[in-house]
């Protein structure tokens, strides 16, 4: 370990996720398990030697062997302020939570939820009709699990719910976890295996809003409205051609 230039390895991991934030991509990392604990696994990146930490929820469904390489994605990396933090620090949260030195954090598990995404979305049509179950709730509106290997899931956005606005204290009440639903495909990346979905297309003209209200009757008549759907929005293509 002394013979590692972790300096090095700290700033190309800070200076790699910062390019990739920009562009809005993800980086995964090759990383090798030296160590397990009942809370994690110790890992060690391959191209610095940099040590981090997976913890036991982002391993996966069965934990990782030691001394495999791995794929896993950086969830959170701690700053010069933090890693430089004295062991007196005036700093409340620093003298109350640190233990050991801060490490970079990883995650296998969103790897494979990843790959699991491609793959889902290599089989996905714009345009289709697929059922999902809500697995949970998030800022930009709840992440719908679909069926596929893995436990592939797709983004349905709080503005594409429905025409009118749906609050996340509405959608929570309406859509709880566990919900079985039917979407509308927006996308499918299959590159990165970015999966939009959408119900505001099963409301007509004539049942605005009926998705926050009587979601059920959308299901049921789903088929119908992407139709509709379709033939408005092929008219409207139509004219602007003109």
């Amino acid at each position: 370990m002394w013979q590692r230039d972790l300096g090095y390895g700290w700033r190309f991991l800070r200076f790699t996720l910062y390019e990739a934030k920009k562009k809005g991509l993800h980086v995964y990392w090759d990383v090798r398990t030296t160590k397990q604990t009942e809370s994690g696994t110790v890992v060690e990146m391959l191209n610095s030697g940099l040590e981090g930490f997976i913890p036991r929820a982002h391993e996966g469904e069965e934990r990782l062997e030691i001394g495999k390489d791995f794929k896993a994605l950086c969830i959170q990396c701690p700053t010069d302020r933090i890693r430089n933090e004295p062991k007196r620090s005036p700093w409340p949260e620093a003298r109350s939570k640190r233990v050991n030195k801060p490490q970079p954090l990883f995650s296998h598990w969103m790897w494979q939820q990843s790959q699991a995404k491609i793959e889902k979305a290599k089989t996905m049509e714009k345009g289709s009709i697929v059922e999902g179950t809500v697995r949970q709730h998030v800022r930009k509106g709840m992440l719908v699990e679909l069926e596929g290997e893995g436990k592939p899931v797709g983004l349905l956005g709080a503005r594409d719910v429905s025409r009118l606005k749906c609050t996340p204290v509405y959608a929570m009440k309406m859509f709880p976890p566990g919900t079985k639903i039917k979407c509308y495909v927006c996308h499918a990346d299959r590159n990165n295996g970015r999966i939009t979905l959408s119900t505001k297309e099963f409301e007509d003209d004539d049942h605005v809003g009926w998705m926050i209200r009587f979601p059920q009757w959308c299901f049921k008549n789903a088929e119908e409205g992407v139709r509709r759907y379709h033939q408005k929005r092929d008219a409207y293509i139509e004219m602007l051609q003109r």
